[in-house]
């Protein structure tokens, strides 16, 4: 009797003692990456390889990508960005929330992207009627007996940077909206974590928004006290962690596959109140780490590839391209791509800037240069205007000129100034004011450039593109004028 009850004791003791364990504070880790563009890394510049390598060695409870993962490198675009979500999986991503950038293939090609990864993927302001995607509002996730609430927001502003019809049966709403839809039936589930994964930066441009006030991240953050950690991406500013008012940490890691951010929350599941003691984070720079052995296998066979077919010689130049700084200086890069759109489209004019800081020298151009040129999924759209849109639109960019957002006109003049006739380029005529000239622009610039060109989208989208005109890529667009105007020689093209 006397042994039975000493039993007993030791039971009941390690089971209060297991009590104590399971009500003991915990440490989580969190990982997050975003806008890595495609970047893999290599010896010389990080991406995907090393960050696997650092999380290999962080072990993070949960990995959240928050997007624009699988464009922007010339071996994304090698496989329109399958390589990289084999990699995310590969590596352990727990949850990637897509950016505006992974819609650029189109839906049905983000969609089998999608499909393809293991992890979750959120996208609570989103829905999907023409092509199905299999994404969640938010989900659970458990780690060492703490349950973290992950809700997954996309940027509400795609139809500014993105062509219609890849957006085909997409419903977008606010962030606002759609946490207020679904914050309750988070709250019921009883988180001790609640994390929001979004593809926006701390500060969202007035210029995305209807009535054209700035936005900041901490408003939401206020509006929606129950959030104890924001990731945040699409700006590609790095921020190590501050604290949001009321108290939500704040947390941006950096873009380009330069590294990625560490977050601990300790974590009480047993208060009664918040449940979050403390959270701190820092970054964790990909520079000088290893290529994770675990992705190579993945991401090397498709380095390679790219790499070969990226040496490929495509014009042979004998003058400097770089961006365009302003209008008032001319660009020859800005001119080749309004002659490219114009000459693959048969316009009459054409409205362009540059389309990346990237600069090359004189000599042979190859593949991967005409890339880092012209990196965007961009086609060219063609649209018939009357002489009053065409000045609207001059206007428009005349109020940009001396900015990095200008564009250059080619085809058409304006002798007079902009309220005088304006003169067609291949007659030197002026033109009736009802006649209607065909002018070429690329589809980024077209919906509104994120919002830089509200005139430019407002009439593009109010006049029907003329029949039987196909759409090129602004790339291929740009190649075939090169190759036919500034040829290799055939000891550089390899051609016998």
């Amino acid at each position: 009797m006397r042994r039975l009850s000493f039993i007993f004791l030791i039971i009941a003791f390690s089971g209060m003692f297991r009590a104590g364990a399971d009500a003991a504070p915990r440490k989580l880790t969190i990982l997050q990456t975003t806008d890595i563009h495609g970047a893999v890394g290599d010896a010389k510049n990080p991406g995907l390889l090393q960050i696997a390598d650092a999380a290999e060695q962080i072990r993070p409870d949960l990995w959240i990508d928050c997007g624009d993962l699988t464009q922007g490198s010339f071996s994304a675009a090698f496989d329109n960005g399958a390589s990289m979500v084999e990699a995310m999986n590969a590596a352990g991503c727990d949850v990637w929330v897509p950016g505006n950038h992974d819609f650029d293939y189109g839906t049905e090609l983000l969609a089998a992207r999608l499909a393809a990864f293991r992890g979750t993927a959120l996208a609570a302001n989103m829905k999907s009627k023409a092509t199905p995607m299999k994404t969640s509002a938010w989900k659970m996730f458990e780690r060492q007996g703490v349950k973290i609430a992950v809700i997954g927001i996309v940027p509400p502003y795609l139809g500014l940077w993105i062509a219609p019809e890849h957006l085909t049966g997409l419903q977008l709403e606010s962030p606002d909206s759609a946490l207020e839809r679904i914050m309750p039936e988070v709250m019921a589930a009883k988180p001790d974590v609640i994390v929001l994964a979004i593809h926006l930066g701390e500060y969202i441009a007035g210029r995305l928004n209807p009535d054209g006030k700035l936005r900041n991240m901490a408003a939401l953050s206020s509006k929606f006290p129950q959030i104890d950690l924001i990731l945040a991406g699409h700006s590609h500013q790095t921020e190590p962690g501050k604290r949001l008012y009321p108290g939500a940490w704040f947390v941006q890691a950096p873009p380009l596959g330069a590294g990625c951010a560490r977050i601990t929350v300790e974590v009480d599941p047993a208060a009664k109140g918040d449940k979050v003691l403390s959270v701190t984070s820092e970054i964790v720079e990909g520079k000088d780490r290893k290529e994770s052995k675990r992705l190579l296998p993945v991401l090397d066979p498709v380095r390679k590839q790219a790499a070969e077919a990226g040496r490929k010689p495509v014009a042979r130049l004998d003058f400097e391209l770089g961006p365009m700084k302003n209008a008032m200086a001319p660009n020859r890069l800005a001119e080749l791509i309004c002659l490219a759109m114009m000459e693959s489209t048969g316009a009459d004019a054409a409205f362009s800037g540059t389309l990346s800081n990237y600069r090359v020298s004189p000599g042979t151009l190859n593949e991967r240069e005409l890339f880092l040129l012209a990196p965007y999924v961009d086609t060219v759209e063609v649209r018939s205007l009357l002489p009053a849109q065409i000045r609207t639109v001059l206007r428009e960019l005349e109020t940009k000129e001396k900015t990095a957002d200008c564009m250059m006109y080619m085809g058409i003049t304006a002798p007079d100034g902009i309220d005088g006739a304006l003169v067609l380029g291949k007659t030197g005529k002026p033109i009736p004011e009802t006649r209607r000239i065909r002018v070429a622009v690329n589809t980024y610039d077209a919906h509104g450039a994120g919002g830089r060109y509200p005139e430019l989208k407002k009439i593009v989208e109010s006049v029907d593109p003329p029949e039987n005109v196909r759409k090129p890529d602004i790339r291929a667009a740009l190649r075939d004028y090169l190759k036919k105007h500034y040829p290799v020689s055939s000891k550089e093209s390899g051609s016998r």
